[in-house]
């Protein structure tokens, strides 16, 4: 059985992946990512890739480049070269932790980029793997822009929500160092001194990633290609996104027969892996995985021991919002919680089963969200912090994990408060579509009634980019879930949406009389604002009566509050809310 740890070298955080005891051959694989929302989208699959290539004897190391998740940052600010030291000093980890003699490099994306570049400047790279290598950086920053616009348009932010000057998509800042290096690099066409083995996923729509295949080709390394199928769905958000798992099975049939395991790696015995420690300004950050079954993966930070608040204050517990990993949209967990431990609050982020860098457990559907797997995690997470950093805890999640955090903070007592950003959800209803709640966005009736206005709409409906029976569709279901919600006051027993609205207030009696704060933070022109208006009336005026209970609008911000200050003000706002339970 293959076993993952949490692991920490040269600032960088990241997971080892070992093969089972007896099988681990002497060649290890390195993983290097892509950025931005791409990277949102790959966690999962290249956590399935680990896993895939370590069954096949492989140790595998996949990490965070410096700036990025749950890496350091650097004071002067990161470069190419900086990411590509990292991915250097990847390879030098893998190979001291599982006796490794070789390393095969593999890169995605611009990811491609480091990965060639580490292979020309060590000996003791066997091979190369490339998932739709970008042939240039320029092109990379082009097609990232474009992408960043498409982005804010659906999630309702106009173009100019893109800071000016930076290279942003999904809330998410391009360091300025390596913006610029990408505008000059490119696939080194310098000849190489050996030949080296290739693995080439390219994208069938996309010329240049053949092209770059065929320049390996013609430099004298063996060449393989294989379709990368399912790109697209893959990197279409990292709700949707589908893992190509067959494209992971050929990767792990190619490299077990170009590297065959010949002598097996020896066993090391005796002290455990030392933590997976990074020391950053005002916080010490740990990897961390727990529970034996289907363990759970994540990061615990603490501030400085001079700064701690003391053993019995608040520690924060940061939920996935939908399948965004740990880090958060925008890297807002990293951020908050970073900016916590300066105050001297510990927290923990971590990823729900099947979701990030937390694998399916046994039993659970593959699709978790709405469901009983979020609330059993997160008691498993409380367990864990009981014995390692007990506290007052605070469960913190934006949209299904607002949702997760309002129904296990109802079910465990050790919970003392709650922060539900934009929650889409305070009941689901098990006939709901999550695709039709997906495909209709996080946006109540009114905003669609002014976009049913704008030309543009019109012209988008014309052209066939808008599928006008799904959003009748989707409008009808809203519209009847409405009105049966202002009906469920005046006829309790008539549908479930009598039922519904008794369980919600069944809950916010509950956790009142328990003393437990609930800050709602709701983005202005955000469906949570509707939700809210369902179970507590037109004004919200219901929820007066929940001593312990607040609202607060949050002006200028999507659902997922992208904008850098939206962001800034989220983190002011988690805060104070955590703080104020000293």
């Amino acid at each position: 059985m293959t076993q993952t740890l949490p692991i920490a070298f040269a600032g960088c955080a990241g997971h080892l992946t070992l093969p089972d005891t007896g099988s681990r051959g002497r060649t290890g694989i390195v993983l290097c990512r892509s950025w931005g929302f791409d990277e949102l989208c790959t966690r999962k699959f290249l956590r399935c890739l680990a896993d895939a290539l370590a069954a096949e004897g492989f140790p595998v190391l996949r990490f965070d480049y410096p700036g990025t998740v749950d890496s350091l940052d650097l004071a002067q600010g990161e470069d190419l070269q900086s990411w590509t030291d990292a991915a250097m000093a990847a390879c030098d980890s893998l190979k001291g932790a599982a006796d490794c003699r070789q390393v095969v490099v593999f890169g995605l994306g611009p990811g491609a980029l480091i990965a060639e570049r580490v292979a020309h400047l060590r000996s003791d790279v066997a091979g190369l793997i490339l998932a739709a290598p970008i042939a240039g950086g320029r092109r990379f920053l082009r097609e990232t822009g474009l992408r960043a616009k498409v982005i804010l348009e659906g999630l309702g932010l106009p173009a100019e929500a893109l800071p000016e000057g930076e290279v942003s998509i999904g809330g998410l800042l391009l360091s300025r160092g390596v913006a610029a290096d990408l505008q000059q690099a490119g696939i080194d066409t310098t000849p190489w001194a050996v030949s080296l083995p290739c693995l080439i996923a390219a994208r069938p729509t996309v010329p240049s990633d053949k092209e770059t295949a065929t320049w390996f080709g013609a430099s004298g390394h063996p060449v393989t290609v294989l379709p990368f199928d399912g790109y697209d769905k893959l990197m279409e958000d990292p709700t949707a996104s589908i893992v190509p798992q067959a494209l992971i099975a050929q990767m792990a049939d190619w490299c077990s027969a170009t590297f065959p395991r010949g002598d097996i790696a020896q066993e090391t015995a005796g002290a455990p892996p030392p933590p997976a420690r990074l020391v950053g300004d005002g916080f010490i950050e740990e990897g961390v995985a727990f529970r034996a079954d289907a363990p759970l993966f994540g990061v615990l930070c603490r501030p400085e021991s001079d700064r701690l608040a003391g053993p019995h204050g608040p520690v924060a517990v940061f939920l996935n919002s939908g399948y965004d990993h740990h880090g958060g949209w925008a890297r807002c967990w990293v951020d908050a919680a970073r900016d916590l431990a300066r105050c001297g609050i510990p927290s923990l982020r971590f990823d729900l089963s099947n979701i990030g860098d937390s694998p399916a457990r046994a039993g659970d559907p593959d699709q978790v969200l709405y469901t009983q797997a979020p609330i059993r995690d997160i008691s498993d997470a409380l367990d864990y912090l009981d014995a390692t950093c007990p506290g007052a805890y605070v469960l913190i999640g934006r949209c299904s994990g607002a949702y997760s955090a309002f129904h296990a903070g109802h079910r465990d007592a050790r919970v003392t408060a709650l922060a539900l950003i934009n929650q889409l959800r305070l009941i689901w209803d098990p006939e709901e579509s999550l695709i039709e709640v997906a495909r209709m966005g996080p946006r109540p009736i009114g905003e669609y009634k002014r976009r049913l206005t704008d030309p543009k709409t019109f012209k988008r409906l014309f052209s066939g980019e808008i599928n006008i029976r799904g959003v009748l569709r989707g409008l009808s279901i809203h519209i009847v879930s409405r009105l049966s919600h202002a009906l469920a006051p005046i006829f309790p027993n008539l549908s479930k949406y009598g039922r519904f609205r008794a369980e919600c207030h069944a809950i916010f009696r509950n956790l009142n009389q328990r003393g437990v704060r609930i800050n709602f933070l709701c983005s202005e022109r955000d469906e949570s604002l509707e939700q809210l208006a369902l179970y507590f009336g037109k004004d919200r005026a219901g929820l007066g009566k929940f001593e312990h209970v607040h609202l607060d609008i949050l002006p200028d911000a999507d659902h997922n509050i992208t904008p850098q200050p939206a962001q800034q003000h989220m983190r002011q706002w988690i805060g104070e809310f955590v703080a104020n339970g000293k």
